[in-house]
């Protein structure tokens, strides 16, 4: 896939969700656009995001990423899912005042199980990868669970 990086390294293409859940909102990963298709999410790294080094904390990346996953496979199927497994590679840091950005994709879909992968970025370099399980929740309605 043929990402443009300069157009997703900008926070000016982004919105702001008007309507985050509480874990989004306390954390300020509350940006969001689409383009070709794909919805992507990013935030600047904070200082409540941030370890001691003044890099994001690896919590924040997992998180993130778990956010992510979790929204694009309820915009795919329109059920809500919970995170059964996942995994993350922390490949650089992300400074404080960083502006990171990433994307999910399903790799795999059962009528109860969706495999997922996530990519994030900081400019056009790969800082984080994850792969994980979610179980597809029925009858628990269709909003919007993130």
């Amino acid at each position: 896939m043929l990402m443009d990086h300069k157009f997703l390294s900008n926070i000016e293409n982004y919105k702001i969700d008007e309507d985050p859940g509480p874990f989004s909102k306390n954390n300020e990963f509350i940006y969001y656009t689409e383009k070709d298709g794909i919805v992507y999410k990013g935030f600047k790294v904070l200082e409540k995001n941030s370890n001691k080094a003044g890099i994001a904390h690896g919590g924040t990346h997992i998180a993130f990423a778990d956010g992510i996953m979790g929204y694009t496979a309820w915009k795919t199927h329109k059920l809500p899912c919970l995170t059964a497994k996942l995994s993350g590679n922390y490949l650089a840091p992300a400074p404080l005042g960083s502006w990171v950005y990433g994307f999910a994709e399903i790799t795999r879909a059962t009528k109860s199980i969706i495999f997922m992968k996530c990519n994030l970025y900081i400019n056009d370099s790969l800082i984080f990868n994850a792969d994980g399980i979610f179980k597809i929740l029925k009858n628990h309605g269709t909003k919007d669970p993130s």
